[in-house]
């Protein structure tokens, strides 16, 4: 077995038991014997029990690769609501469900794990970018009125995320077309720049 498969069955095996049983119940030796490895590959590749949840959490919690779609999915579009509809449709698609994943988050019953926290919150703020820009971007080409750019991301962004949530925690399968519909109508007459008021939203 090589390094790198031994460091990518451990990681996989953690990311299982981490997830089903919590940091706290999870040993080195359940990982070691799930993996088929002993612990000194362990901690060769991660030091420790806590450097090895912080890899899992690095991997497993990254929006790297999400955030990458979505800044690919708009630049292709020159027209505002087509690069809005299209956000929204890959947000719905490829969010990655793991950032939701309870085991992930916490390193004992009382401790929320700040490598978690600092993972996601990285990914989250380049996503909110991503939003800001897409709405932004249609504003300076007057197809969407005068609003509150920051406002309104976090507004789409919770909106998007709360069909995700149904998804992941009510098991609510729903129908991406309609979805992404609903989306689109309730933005579009958010932000239409024909329904331009005095003030700001």
């Amino acid at each position: 077995m090589s390094k790198q498969t031994g460091r990518d069955a451990v990681l996989q095996v953690a990311r299982d038991l981490f997830t089903s049983k919590g940091f706290a119940s999870t040993t080195v030796r359940q990982v070691c014997q799930a993996a088929g490895v002993t612990a000194p590959v362990l901690y060769y590749h991660f030091g420790s029990k806590e450097g090895l949840f912080e890899a899992v959490v690095k991997d497993a919690l990254s929006l790297d690769a999400f955030c990458d779609i979505l800044r690919e999915e708009v630049a292709g579009s020159t027209d505002p609501w087509t690069k809005l509809q299209g956000y929204v449709r890959a947000y719905l698609i490829h969010y990655p469900v793991d950032a939701f994943n309870p085991g992930l988050h916490q390193t004992n019953s009382t401790q929320v794990c700040e490598a978690s926290l600092r993972q996601l919150s990285s990914g989250i703020h380049t996503m909110y970018q991503v939003t800001r820009n897409v709405l932004q971007f249609g504003v300076d080409a007057g197809a969407f009125r005068e609003i509150d750019v920051d406002t309104m991301a976090v507004c789409l962004m919770g909106t998007m995320n709360s069909f995700v949530e149904a998804k992941v925690y009510l098991g609510i399968e729903y129908d991406l077309e309609r979805v992404v519909a609903c989306i689109m109508d309730l933005f579009t007459h958010g932000l239409v720049a024909r329904f331009r008021s005095n003030e700001p939203f």
